[in-house]
């Protein structure tokens, strides 16, 4: 066999083990993330039914605000992420316990100072949530700094199950709770605390983090360096966390709890499945990424791009089931039916941006664009929200503002990563002509029909070709040949 040859084979079959490799990884981090999602879907209708409505509010509120914890980590654990990606374990693992020591110590100089302040200037209600968001964040920071670890290696086994372990065992609680009498929220809050500190215990086991009787680094050497490549991170992924809940922000804010209870269960019955399989796809995408060369690159996005709004466009049915299980199951919160509707149409905006912009931003060491980007969004989704609320006093109009702050975030941060992903007009022409199109079949398919089956038959017969056209043409050659081999 000729020289060329070999290498020719040797390349296929390096590709062939990368994509075996990233198909075990979805398929790891995708059961991890199907069960997460089965017990979350189930936590956000069964919560509602054993609580009142004000009560829901205030445990949404904290749901809501322990997604800002990891500014309290100031990017320790981004750093090491983008640090550790692509490594093996051991090449790493004497610095685990260390960076603990280092996240533990950050906390506690922080928290008491803000507990104070939250205590002096709130409600109670709301101080015991602040107070509990608060503490919640260091364990959760630590979490995330063991999974992470265990992303950047590659072994995303214990990931998943640190994922999905948590929703499940707080189900389970809440259930048995239930059998005694109704939770009130503070009986919610101490039950997520127990779930998630098993989650700890048992990544601690599988990592087994090693003291090193003389670091060659101190504690401080290590959290400097992490900390330095982390911040940019952390600060955008925060802003990114603010931008798509400014509309959740603004209503706490200017609102009743009993609006905000109706906007949050549509925000997370719309948000829940599409937020963990961007969470999944990331933890899966970003290591493998890393390891690729820089000319394949931009194939992985034009691909990746398309098929994210694909896989939106056929998830896009899903508010017809929905609604008619909150007008059974729910009828108190059929006020957040319409707000669903619209954040629906938003999501994909959403994940491009988590998956795809955060991805590409990180590697090519971006991380202060992305965050200048951010805090725009941030200016933007405020101002709209704000406006909408404080004009029309309408939580729809709200969701529509959110839809637009996505929309022109996502355009943004497509043009400044042009000179990478070499993405033209005619490439964002056709994504955005699969999102206008799948909205407007969507609008459609609801204003034309009541029924379930008729909604949905109305939308895929709209989509159906739209659908075909927006595949990348190696998605529609290996469909061609699958054809042509079963007419065979």
């Amino acid at each position: 066999m000729a020289t060329t040859d070999i290498a020719a084979v040797a390349r296929d079959q390096a590709e062939n083990i990368n994509v075996a490799a990233i198909a075990r990884g979805f398929a790891t981090v995708g059961s991890g993330t199907l069960l997460a999602t089965f017990f979350n879907v189930l936590l956000t209708f069964l919560v509602p039914r054993l609580v009142s409505v004000e009560d829901y509010g205030y445990w949404r509120v904290f749901m809501l605000y322990i997604g800002y914890g990891g500014l309290l980590h100031l990017g320790l654990a981004d750093g090491a992420l983008v640090c550790w990606s692509g490594r093996p374990l051991e090449d790493f693992r004497d610095e685990i316990l260390p960076l603990l020591k280092f996240l533990f110590w950050q906390h506690i100089a922080i928290i008491p100072i803000v507990a104070l302040v939250i205590g002096t200037v709130v409600r109670p209600q709301l101080s015991f949530v602040g107070i509990a968001v608060l503490v919640f964040t260091l364990l959760y920071n630590a979490i995330t700094l063991l999974q992470f670890a265990l992303q950047s290696s590659r072994n995303f086994t214990p990931v998943a199950v640190s994922m999905a372990g948590p929703f499940g065992i707080f189900a389970v609680l809440v259930f048995l709770w239930e059998l005694k009498g109704a939770p009130d929220f503070r009986v919610l809050i101490l039950l997520y605390f127990g779930a998630w500190s098993l989650a700890l215990v048992y990544l601690f086991a599988r990592l087994k983090p090693q003291f090193v009787g003389n670091p060659t680094r101190s504690v401080w050497e290590v959290g400097k360096v992490y900390l330095s490549v982390g911040w940019p991170i952390v600060l955008a992924n925060i802003g990114l966390t603010i931008v798509q809940s400014a509309d959740r922000l603004v209503i706490t804010w200017a609102a009743s709890i009993k609006d905000f209870a109706m906007y949050s269960l549509a925000a997370s019955s719309t948000m829940t499945v599409v937020l963990a399989i961007v969470s999944a796809v990331f933890r899966v995408f970003f290591p493998h990424l890393a390891s690729l060369e820089g000319e394949q690159h931009r194939r992985v996005y034009v691909i990746a791009s398309r098929f994210l709004f694909l896989c939106w466009s056929l998830l896009l049915p899903c508010y017809f089931v929905l609604e008619i299980f909150v007008r059974r199951v729910l009828p108190q919160y059929a006020g957040s039916l319409p707000v669903a509707f619209f954040l629906l149409i938003g999501t994909v905006f959403l994940g491009a941006i988590t998956i795809l912009h955060a991805s590409f931003f990180c590697l090519y060491r971006r991380q202060r664009a992305f965050l200048w980007s951010t805090v725009g969004a941030i200016v933007l989704s405020f101002l709209i929200a704000g406006a909408a609320i404080l004009g029309t006093h309408s939580i729809r109009i709200v969701a529509v503002g959110e839809i637009v702050t996505l929309a022109l975030w996502w355009a943004w941060n497509e043009w400044k990563l042009r000179d990478i992903t070499g993405q033209n007009g005619k490439e964002w022409a056709l994504v955005l002509g699969l999102f206008f199109w799948a909205a407007i079949s969507y609008v459609i398919a609801f204003k034309q029909a009541q029924a379930l089956f008729p909604r949905v038959f109305i939308y895929y017969g709209l989509m159906a070709g739209a659908v075909w056209l927006a595949c990348p043409a190696e998605l529609r050659s290996r469909l061609g040949s699958l054809e042509s081999s079963r007419a065979k």
